[in-house]
Parts: structure tokens; sequence; C-alpha cells
């Protein structure tokens, strides 16, 4: 019986010694973790019990060093990139724990948690060595198989306590994996067994949709029939929320616009959903063959043939962006397109996630790394491909190893001429990691080319915020404290501003070449986060957010996106909620580019498509509606009629599908099959 008890005991003390240390409280749903660990701590006694008395101890020593090593890398990775580690993050895991400064620092400001992981090892040495674990006969063999199970079955008939709808801990069990929300409602053990599954590609969700009649497309068009009479209202009303927001920004008159949808008329859906057998590509299709497309704008082809500037800059926040320190990214987020409800979710995989979305307006998977797999397929719409098709010449460069999340491949692949440190980009001193430094070693490359598509991966703004181990921190700080001495600020709030101050220096230094050249009129700037500076504390980021980020949940991840020419007179204010995913439809709009938009999973932010902004643990927020899957709040922004459960189940409904079927768009290489590459 000790022997139950003991691991049971143990698996216990770590559930909720990492629940505790990730959110600081327990709530009532700590019954789950607890009721699956004690299964757990039975099973794995269980299965000891039948080996021989040595090899049992020797093993049962090894299963609780492992689990505590885990707990504790568990709780170190939610530390530096406040997400946690899944089974198939573990493969590129030694690109995001390349920095060892950051790893070592949060190894010494969690010394606490980390000793109390590692109790259960010598509690368990204790035991084994004083021989107070003992083998049990047959009968007790018999018995604590049979005690497992039961507790195992008991565990999972309580998941019915908080019913059975979306998000609570039986819908998380036994339907949708959901990584943030089942290590908070299941714990750590039932959700590795739930990430191992999806690894071994068991977990996978199934859905079908049907290409019903009433939405066949027209062959002869390519057009989708359900979507007629809306095409017949939208004639003669303008284009919606954004339309209405743009005008009253511009004090004028909601503009009258066509309803020309933003499709590819060569897109026939139902003969494409007929000629094939393979039942992901057929749910795509249906699915897809009933979703809303954008529709074209006043804004459709403003910036035709324009060269493009696009920068994914590391860990930048509107919240350290101002006048004063950082001129030039101020300029570029105030004086364009102003959009004030942007959103940039922190996903799964850092970095590699928000570049993702950025560049390719698909939602990444949990259980799989998206850009990797994308550098295997078809994508007809990155803007490296479809402007190349159109007469540019496209670069794109990093200042930082070129291995490094692979993107000699997946930059290659939308079409780019990739150059990082190590891979034709020739830094001097380039241990400095510095955007000026990749400025200056790269404009001529591109500046006299007919047309040229830019993209910038930026480095300077990386963690961590400090003048120890970032170069950066150190290059500016003077400058920064003396910017920012009545300001209030820590030492690291203010070394996050130093860092980012070089990225506004590159920028500058961009833009002056690119004036002295003649090209600044016709190019086009697009600047916006990869995700929110996560290696900022939390109480660094309070500062610099004026105490904003603690209101709610989403704040965190509220952002800035810049679209910015110098030829625009007078900036133009967009209230719309919008996310990192509508970047790239918004942009092929404003170059007048030919797309379908229903293809993506982003809409383009300036037509009067419906707001969507997902983030990486289902909750969500429109115009309408804020929902919080972790807490079940629900906030309600506009009107009653949108407080029924009617609304949040098809929101929700719609939600699952998109980051479903992005999810499968790469899985399928959907574009080759659609387009026949």
């Amino acid at each position: 019986m000790i022997g139950f008890i003991t691991y049971s005991v143990i698996i216990v003390y770590l559930e909720l010694i990492f629940h505790i240390s990730v959110y600081k409280s327990m709530d009532i749903f700590i019954i789950y973790p607890v009721l699956f660990a004690v299964a757990a701590g039975m099973g794995i006694f269980t299965l000891l019990n039948i080996m021989p008395r040595l090899a049992g101890k020797l093993v049962g020593c090894a299963v609780v060093v492992a689990f505590s090593f885990y707990y504790m890398a568990q709780l170190i990775y939610f530390k530096i990139f406040n997400t946690f580690l899944s089974l198939v993050s573990i493969g590129g895991a030694e690109n995001a724990m390349n920095f060892k400064s950051v790893l070592f620092d949060k190894l010494w400001e969690n010394i606490g948690w980390i000793i109390a992981f590692l109790l259960p090892v010598a509690g368990i040495i204790f035991l084994n060595v004083k021989d107070i674990i003992k083998n049990t006969n047959l009968k007790g063999k018999l018995t604590g198989f049979g005690s497992c199970i039961l507790a195992f079955v008991l565990a999972v008939l309580s998941l019915n306590i908080h019913g059975r709808n979306a998000y609570s801990p039986y819908y998380l069990f036994h339907d949708k994996y959901v990584l943030e929300l089942s290590m908070n409602k299941l714990g750590v053990a039932v959700t590795t067994v739930r990430d191992g599954m999806y690894l071994l590609g068991q977990g996978d969700d199934k859905k079908t949709f049907v290409m019903s009649q009433g939405q066949e497309t027209d062959s002869s068009t390519g057009e989708n029939s359900v979507y007629n009479d809306k095409a017949d209202d939208e004639e003669t009303v303008c284009s919606g929320i954004a339309g209405t927001a743009l005008a009253e920004a511009e004090g004028k008159t909601p503009p009258i616009v066509s309803a020309e949808q933003q499709i590819d008329d060569s897109i026939d859906f139902a003969t494409l959903y007929d000629g094939t057998e393979d039942e992901d590509l057929k749910n795509i299709t249906a699915y897809l063959s009933k979703a809303e497309p954008s529709y074209k704008n006043k804004y459709t082809g403003m910036f035709q043939d324009y060269n493009i500037v696009f920068v994914t800059a590391e860990s930048l926040s509107r919240y350290g962006i101002s006048d004063i320190c950082t001129p030039t990214l101020y300029k570029l987020m105030n004086d364009g397109f102003v959009f004030d409800n942007f959103y940039n979710p922190m996903w799964y995989h850092s970095t590699i996630d928000g570049e993702y979305v950025n560049c390719l307006s698909q939602y990444p998977a949990s259980s799989d790394w998206s850009f990797y797999k994308s550098a295997d397929t078809y994508q007809p719409y990155a803007l490296g491909n479809i402007l190349n098709e159109q007469g540019y010449d496209s670069f794109a460069y990093h200042d930082f190893d070129f291995y490094y999340y692979d993107r000699s491949k997946t930059h290659a692949n939308m079409g780019y001429d990739f150059k990082a440190i190590g891979y034709g980009l020739d830094i001097p001193c380039y241990v400095m990691y510095s955007d000026i430094d990749m400025v200056e070693a790269v404009y001529k490359e591109f500046i006299d080319k007919d047309k040229f598509n830019v993209y910038f991966m930026t480095f300077s703004g990386h963690l961590p915020y400090d003048y120890r181990n970032n170069s950066m921190c150190v290059k500016n700080r003077e400058e920064a404290e003396r910017l920012t001495k009545d300001m209030g600020l820590s030492e690291e709030a203010v070394a996050y501003i130093a860092g980012q101050m070089e990225l506004d220096k590159a920028l500058g230094l961009l833009i002056e070449k690119l004036d002295e050249a003649g090209r600044l009129e016709d190019t086009l700037f697009i600047v916006t986060p990869d995700h929110y500076p996560y290696g900022l504390s939390g109480n660094a980021y309070h500062e610099l957010s004026g105490g904003r980020t603690g209101e709610d949940a989403f704040e965190l991840h509220r952002s800035c996106l810049g679209i910015w020419n110098a030829g625009m007179e007078e900036p133009i204010y967009i209230d719309k909620p919008c996310a990192s995913v509508d970047v790239l439809p918004t942009v092929l709009n404003l170059l007048g580019v030919d797309f379908d938009s229903r293809l993506l999973a982003g809409r383009d932010i300036l037509s009067g498509s419906e707001p969507l902004v997902i983030f990486a643990d289902h909750s969500f927020l429109n115009d309408k509606i804020k929902y919080n899957t972790g807490t079940g709040e629900i906030t309600y922004l506009e009107g009653e009629q949108y407080a029924g459960g009617y609304y949040l189940e098809q929101m929700i409904e719609e939600v699952e599908n998109r980051l479903y079927i992005s999810d499968l768009m790469i899985d399928t290489d959907y574009f080759s099959f659609v387009f026949g590459k």
C-alpha cells in the first residue's frame, strides 16, 4: 500500500507545485490534475511492482527523476517564453534555448521552485535505501491494478462536474486539445499524454464539411452562389465597419463602394471537391466554398507597383514606442494607417510562429512546426512569390545566424533571396547583431532595382533586456537613460527601449537612403512585431504600458502595425479590431494584387469583413464580444442581441474551424491542390 501512496503523492505534489509556480493560485479546477495524478502514481507503482525488486527500485528512481526534471523544464520554458513546451517543440527547442545567459538567469531566478521540484528525487532515494517500499504478492498486485483502473475511471467521470460545454475539462479531455487550457485545467501529466497522441497523429480533430447543394459553385464564373444576395445588398451601402471608421477619420460621409469580391474566378470549388477522394482536401474545399470573402474597397490598389519594405520587428511593443526615444517608429505607426485595435497574439513557438502568421496569413498549430512544414508547400500568396510574378526583385534579411529556425528554407520558398549571418550577409563585427549594421550592409543590393520587395526579420529588440548580456542595450544605454530620465522607468524597461532604439535608427537610416536615391515616395513600409516582449518582466511591461497590461488578458497582446508611405498627407485611423493574421491580405489589397481572400485565414482590415481576433488559448474578440476561454468570462461590447448563448456558440465554432482549416492547409499543401502545382 505504501508504494501506491508514495508515487501518487509524488505526482500530486509535482502537479501542485507546478500549478502554483505558474498560476500563483489554485481554483476548483485543481481537482482534475490531482485526481489524474493519483491515478498516474498508482499506475506507475503497478508497473514497478511486477518487476524484480532491485529493477523496480532503480526504474522507480529513474521515473521520479524524469518526472521532476520534466515539470521543472516546463516551468523554466514558461518563465522564458510565457507559453508551454509541447513535445513537438522539443525538436526545435535548441533554437529557442540558444541564449544560455537567459536560461541561466531564469534558473537562478527560480532556484526555490527548482529545489522544490527536486525534493521528490531525494525522497524516493531515501525510501528505497530504507527499503520502505515493498513489492506485494499476487493478490496485492491484482488489487493494485484494479485500484489503478478505478482511480482513472473516477477521474474521467469527475470531468462531468463542470459540464460538457466548450473548453470545460470534459471538452478538453475528450474533444479539443488546447495546450494552454489543458495545462491549467487538466494538469501536466494529462496534457503530455494528449500532446503525445497528437505527435503520433492519433489525436487529430475529426470534422466534416460538406458542399451543400445551395452552395455549389457556378462553374461559369467560379463564384459561390451563396454570396449573390449579399453582393446585391452591398452595392448600395458603405463597406462595413472599416469603411465607416475610415470615413469618420477623414471627416467624410461613408463611401459607396461596388461589391466586387476579392476572389479568384478561376477557382471552382465544386469541381475541386468532386475531383478528390482525400477527406482532408474535401473538408477544406467545402469550408472555403462557404467562407465569406472580403470585398475590394476604396484603398484597393492605393499603392500599386510601389516598392515594399516589410519588417517583422523582434519583440516590438506599442508601449515601447515614443516620439522622444523612437521617432522613426513613432512616425511609421502614427503618420500612415493607424490601427488602434491591433493585436499580435503570442503563439506556440515564439518568433517563428509570429513570423509565420505575418508572412502567410495562416494560424500555426500547437502540435507542429508550421513554418518548417510550409517550406515544402506551394505558397502563391507569400509576398515574394506573388510580387516576383509582377516583375519585383525580392530580398529577405536577418541579422542572426542563418540556420536559426531554418529560415534559409522557409524564406526561399516564399520567393525571397534570403541572407543571414553565415549565409551571404557580410556584417563586420556581426557579433553585435545590429539592425543598423544589417541595413547598412544590404541597402545597395535593392535600392536601384526597378521594383523591389524587401523583408527584414530584425534582431536588436531580442531579449534579454539588461546591460550584461545584450550588446544593443549597452550600445544605446547612455542615450536611452538620458531620454527617459523623467519617465520613472526601471533599468529593465529602459534597457528594452535601448534595444528597440537600434531598430528605430536602422529604419531611419533606410528612409534616409531611400530619400537620397529618390525612392522614398514610391516605397510602402509595413512594420509589425512577431510577438509582445515576453522577455520583459511583468512589472517592467506594466510600467511601459502605464498599467494597461494588467487590465485584462487581451491587453498583453495589444500591439502595433504601421503601414506608411511618405506621400500620405494625413493619418488614416482604423478602430476595427484586427490582428497579425490580417496583415498579408491587407497589404495585398493595398498593392492591388489579385488574390482569393477565402484562401487566407485573415481578412483585409480595410474591407467590410467582420473582425475576429483569435488567441493561442482559443480566446477571441471581435467588435461585439470578448471571450476568455481560461476564465469563461464574456464581455459584451455591442448590444444585448449578442448576449445570447447562440451567438457565442457560433463564434466558438468559427474560431475552431479557422484554426482547424489553417492546420489542414499546410498538412495537405492545399494551394498545390487548388492551382495544380
